[in-house]
């Protein structure tokens, strides 16, 4: 399945971005990050982008050979580990009752550089989105 990766950059800035609107340093602890999180999930979720976004999280956490940095948002410079540390926080936060993820569930996945207004077009135009457990 192909995954626009603008998509998932966008879900993320909600966290990687947002916070820096109100602190000049990342959080000491990822629970910090809490009520951003659940501000992604209502996004994504009011997008109908939730269970595409699980599918991406799922891919990132198990390929360390992305580049996790293309996901940081740019206003600070996180690094591949920090970028790594926050999505699979997210991930465990958001679909905390997922069975632990591993590269066969995710091996379809190709994140691939889709606009998301297009992303959003093209997926309007699927039949049905994808139905996953929470």
């Amino acid at each position: 399945m192909k995954i626009s990766a603008a998509m998932v950059n966008h879900y993320l800035s909600d966290i990687t971005v947002a916070w820096f609107n109100h602190h000049e340093l990342p959080p000491d602890n990822l629970k910090d990050y809490l009520p951003l999180v659940h501000w992604m999930k209502q996004n994504a979720s009011n997008h109908d982008d939730l269970q595409y976004l699980k599918l991406a999280f799922e891919y990132l956490v198990t390929h360390p050979d992305v580049n996790h940095e293309y996901f940081s948002g740019g206003r600070y410079p996180y690094d591949r580990d920090d970028i790594k540390e926050i999505i699979d926080f997210t991930y465990r936060t958001i679909w905390s009752d997922s069975p632990p993820v591993s590269q066969i569930n995710s091996h379809d996945v190709q994140l691939v550089p889709i606009s998301l207004e297009d992303w959003w077009i093209c997926r309007q135009q699927l039949a049905q989105p994808i139905a996953l457990s929470k």
